[in-house]
C-alpha cells in the first residue's frame, strides 16, 4: 500500500512532464466567495429566533436553494470547460478553477446541511415558470398525438404490405402445383 504522498504514475516516466502539474484540489489562489461561516451568519439574521422555528428552517432552505443554483452554475461552467478543452481559446486554468470552486461549494453545502438539519429533507429546485398559454400547450399536445398517430398508421400499412407479400408467396407454390398438374394432364 502506498502512502498518500506518493502516487504511482500510470504513464511511462520517460514521457512525463515533471514541470507541468495541475492541482485541482486547491483553490488556485482564489478567495472563496462562500463559506459555511457565511451561510451560518446569514442563518443568524433572525435575532432572537429559535433555531428550531419554522421561520429559521424556511430561511435555511432558501439559503441552500441559493447555493444549489450556484453549484449548478459552477457545474455547467466546469462541464463546458471540459467539453471544450481542446478548442482554441479554452483556458484549462479557468476550468480547473471552476472545478475547485465547485468542490468547495459542495463542501460548504454539505457542512451547512449537517449543521442546520436541512439535509434531512430532499431539496427540490424552484419551479421553472412555463410561459406557454393553454392554447399553445393544447396545440403542442395535438401535434404530438398526430405525429404518433401518423407513425402508427405507417407502421400498420407497412405490416399489411409485408403480410400481403407473404400471403402471395404462400399462394405461388399452390399455383405452380396446379399449373404443373394441368400441363401434365394435357400431355
Amino acid at each position: 500500500m502506498q502512502s498518500g504522498a506518493q502516487q504511482q504514475s500510470f504513464f511511462n516516466p520517460g514521457l512525463a512532464f515533471p514541470s507541468l502539474t495541475f492541482d485541482v484540489s486547491s483553490n488556485l489562489g482564489l478567495q472563496p466567495s462562500y463559506s459555511s461561516q457565511t451561510l451560518l451568519s446569514s442563518q443568524a439574521s433572525l435575532p432572537g429566533a429559535d433555531v428550531n422555528s419554522p421561520e429559521v428552517f424556511k430561511q435555511n432552505i432558501q439559503l441552500v436553494q441559493g447555493q444549489i443554483v450556484r453549484v449548478q452554475s459552477l457545474a455547467r461552467s466546469a462541464l463546458t470547460g471540459i467539453e471544450h478543452a481542446y478548442h482554441p481559446g479554452t483556458n484549462p486554468v479557468q476550468t480547473a478553477a471552476d472545478i475547485a470552486a465547485l468542490k468547495q461549494a459542495l463542501a460548504v453545502i454539505v457542512d451547512f446541511l449537517r449543521q442546520t438539519g436541512v439535509g434531512a429533507l430532499p431539496l427540490d429546485s424552484p419551479p421553472v415558470p412555463d410561459n406557454r398559454t393553454e392554447e399553445q400547450l393544447i396545440a403542442e399536445a395535438t401535434r404530438a398525438v398526430q405525429a404518433l398517430y401518423e407513425r402508427q398508421k405507417r407502421l400498420q400499412e407497412g405490416a399489411s404490405v409485408v403480410a400481403n407479400l407473404l400471403g402471395a408467396v404462400d399462394q405461388l407454390p399452390a399455383l405452380a402445383g396446379s399449373q404443373s398438374q394441368g400441363s401434365a394432364s394435357r400431355r
